[in-house]
C-alpha cells in the first residue's frame, strides 16, 4: 500500500526488489564460491581496535537517492524484468539515465560528510562507481578531503558499479561528460567513451558476482589499508551476501541510500594453495 507525502502517493517497491534479488544471488552464489581461490572474512570495524597484519579497512557506501529511486518509489509498478518482463519498469524510462542525486540524496551524502568529518575519517584511496549518483556522493561524503586539498585520490573504477543493462540508470555517460563534470576524480581505469558494459539485456549474477569478487581481490593487492568504496544496492548486497563470509546477519542486509558501513575483511587462501 501506497502512503501520501504531498500531493505525490509513494510506494514501497524496495523492498521487493530486494528479496528478488536476494533470491538470485544465492540461487548462483553458492556455485561461485567453490570456484573462487580466495575466502574473504569480514565484520563490523570497532573504532577502538587496531587492524591485523593482513586486513583492511574499508567503508562500504551505498549512494545518496537518486532521481531513478524517486521515479521508482512514485511508479504503481515494480521492476519485474527478472520475471513478466511486462515493461511497465520504472527503470526502463530513458529520462533516467544516469541519473543525478535528488535534493533528498544531497542532503543523505551531506549527512554522510558530516559523519565522515566527525568521525576524521581518513581513508588513503576513494573507489567511487562511475555512474553520476555514486560520484557525487562520494564527493560529497568524503568532501573534507576536497576541501583541505588532502593527497586521496577519487578514483572511478567499473569494478565497482551497478549490476549493468536493460534498466536506463545504469548506463553510464560518455565519459568525456562526466570528465568534464567531475574534474577530481581520476577516470583513468575506464578507457571507453561510450558505455561498452551496458546493453539491452540485464549483466547475469554470475557475471556480477566474478566482478564483485575480482575488484575484491584487487583490493588485496593495493597497499592502502583504508579505504572508501562507493557504490549501489545490489553491487553491495552481491559483496555482503556471497563475496564475503560475514557472521553477523544485521551486517548483511540491504544498504538503505546513503548508508555506510565500516568493514575489516581479511583475504584467506585454502591451505593447498597458500604460499
Amino acid at each position: 500500500m501506497g502512503k501520501c507525502c504531498g500531493t505525490a502517493e509513494y510506494y514501497n517497491h524496495e523492498e521487493q526488489e530486494k528479496e528478488t534479488h536476494l533470491r538470485f544471488l544465492k540461487a548462483v552464489g553458492a556455485a561461485k564460491q567453490g570456484e573462487w581461490t580466495f575466502r574473504m572474512k569480514a565484520k563490523r570495524y570497532v573504532p577502538s581496535e587496531t587492524l591485523a597484519r593482513g586486513t583492511k579497512l574499508i567503508y562500504f557506501v551505498r549512494h545518496g537517492q537518486g532521481f531513478h529511486n524517486l521515479a521508482a518509489a512514485e511508479s504503481k509498478f515494480r521492476c519485474d524484468c527478472r520475471e513478466e518482463k511486462s515493461g511497465n519498469c520504472p527503470y526502463l524510462d530513458p529520462a533516467l539515465t544516469d541519473p543525478r542525486l535528488t535534493p533528498l540524496g544531497v542532503k543523505q551524502a551531506n549527512k554522510l560528510a558530516r559523519i565522515s568529518k566527525d568521525l576524521r575519517l581518513q581513508p588513503e584511496i576513494v573507489y567511487v562507481s562511475p555512474l553520476c549518483r555514486a560520484i557525487q556522493t562520494g564527493l560529497i561524503g568524503f568532501k573534507h578531503l576536497v576541501e583541505e586539498k588532502s593527497s586521496v585520490t577519487f578514483v572511478a573504477v567499473t569494478g565497482a558499479r551497478e549490476q549493468s543493462g536493460l534498466h536506463m540508470c545504469d548506463k553510464r555517460r560518455d565519459l568525456s561528460d562526466i570528465k568534464s563534470e567531475f574534474p577530481q576524480v581520476k577516470f583513468d581505469r575506464i578507457k571507453d567513451e561510450k558505455d561498452t558494459l551496458f546493453t539491452s539485456e540485464r549483466e547475469s549474477d554470475e557475471d556480477l558476482l566474478e566482478r564483485a569478487y575480482t575488484f575484491m581481490v584487487d583490493l588485496k593487492k593495493r597497499p592502502e589499508d583504508v579505504i572508501v568504496v562507493c557504490s549501489h544496492s545490489t553491487w553491495l548486497l552481491a559483496v555482503f551476501q556471497c563475496v564475503l563470509d560475514i557472521d553477523s546477519r544485521d551486517f548483511k542486509q540491504w544498504f538503505r541510500t546513503g548508508e555506510m558501513r565500516a568493514t575489516v575483511v581479511q583475504w584467506e587462501q585454502p591451505e593447498d594453495e597458500s604460499i
